[in-house]
């Protein structure tokens, strides 16, 4: 019985690979973007206000990405960051008044009920809006409920969705970094509004990167709000890419890392053996193998739940080269400092979160693929190809 589990298995994973690739642009057509346009239906502040409403807009940036020319073909909600240039989107805070806010999905309404599009993660694809929004609590909340409380006063926020690791630290809390626009440094107080529970990346950054009159105030997730006013900032990065404008980085990188040279010592395999119990997605099947052989280059190996954030800040700080497969514990190549990178990518097409990551900091990044039809299986990895890569870097 045991000996035929796992021909059976890989044989279902097989055809998975084959077939899932296929029937999604099919099921987004048919299915997901008309439920979208129903359910979720979106505006702009320019629809609701007007072209010339007064937008506080950090400047674009424009990096070279030679890089992607050798790339595999980019998986398909990845497609428009393809190009041999990268450019920053429009990244900007402004006003808006008497809306309508939910705190656990971060949205942000008119009063008729559409969504403002500058409160959803730009270039969102329908798999993770549908993911994300349309469930049966959100969609009720949206069109039956009224608001349990009136906001007065200037308020701002920063959550939202998508939420994971990954996307609180480069997506969700560098927002709070738009209020410090001498603009609204003048104004008295303004409410900064979450929901919890909060994680340790919240409790530890925000408070040192908004200005002094910001005061963050609690509210209750699965509730609406009116605003009486609120500060809308748009996300600093869109989906697919981690890249965060230079002036985020300066005020991140001069308030958390040490206030000496990085030592440039440490070797880092990052393992996810103990992330994700019960679900083990993305994990290594290969893993003992991989890690004896990077131990012979002077890698060692973490499990980065093991660390607090501000351990994991020292650690990456003072990084020679870092291996891992794509997943949160890549974030922490934020705090590094001209470092090498090794993704070690579950599909066979190109996801660019951490390659953008690496492109706004200028460091040395690399790439090996396996297989896999989406990125939430186990793989393996050719061992080989990651030696080789490794040894270029320290023969």
């Amino acid at each position: 019985m045991g000996s035929t589990v796992t021909p059976i298995r890989q044989t279902i994973s097989e055809i998975s690979n084959t077939v899932k690739p296929l029937i999604r642009p099919w099921y987004n057509h048919f299915f997901l973007n008309p439920s979208i346009q129903l359910l979720l239906e979106q505006t702009t502040v320019d629809r609701e206000y007007g072209p010339n409403h007064i937008k506080r807009c950090l400047p674009t940036e424009t990096v070279a990405t030679p890089e992607t020319k050798s790339m595999p073909t980019f998986d398909d909600p990845f497609k428009h960051l393809e190009g041999d240039i990268y450019s920053t989107h429009n990244i900007y805070s402004t006003i808006v008044e008497n809306v309508l806010y939910e705190p656990g999905n971060g949205i942000v309404m008119t009063q008729g009920r559409k969504i403002f599009s500058e409160s959803l993660y730009p270039n969102m694809d329908p798999i993770t809006i549908a993911g994300g929004f349309l469930n049966k609590d959100f969609v009720r909340r949206k069109f039956l409920e009224t608001p349990v409380e009136r906001i007065p006063g200037y308020s701002s926020i920063y959550q939202g969705l998508p939420n994971g690791y990954y996307h609180k630290i480069i997506d969700l809390v560098p927002r709070c970094f738009l209020l410090n626009h001498p603009d609204y440094v003048q104004i008295e107080e303004i409410k900064l509004l979450y929901a919890e529970p909060l994680a340790e990346v919240e409790n530890l950054i925000v408070p040192r990167i908004i200005p002094d009159n910001v005061r963050r105030v609690r509210l209750e997730p699965g509730r609406l709000y009116c605003l009486e006013k609120l500060i809308l900032p748009t996300f600093l990065t869109q989906f697919g890419s981690g890249y965060l404008p230079a002036d985020y980085i300066k005020k991140l990188r001069e308030t958390f890392l040490p206030k000496r040279p990085s030592k440039r010592c440490h070797r880092i395999y990052i393992s996810r053996k103990n992330s994700a119990i019960g679900q083990k997605k993305r994990h290594i099947l290969n893993e003992p193998e991989l890690i004896a052989a990077l131990e012979k280059f002077g890698f060692q190996c973490y499990c980065l739940e093991d660390y607090s954030l501000q351990e994991k800040i020292k650690l990456f700080y003072d990084a020679e080269t870092v291996v891992g497969a794509y997943g949160g514990g890549l974030t922490h190549i934020l705090f590094s400092d001209s470092v090498n990178i090794l993704e070690l990518q579950v599909m066979k097409k190109m996801q660019t979160y951490y390659y953008y990551i690496a492109k706004a900091l200028e460091h040395n990044f690399r790439f090996v693929c396996a297989g896999k039809a989406n990125n939430r299986e186990n793989f393996s990895i050719d061992i080989s190809e990651v030696i080789r890569i490794v040894k270029e870097w320290h023969p």
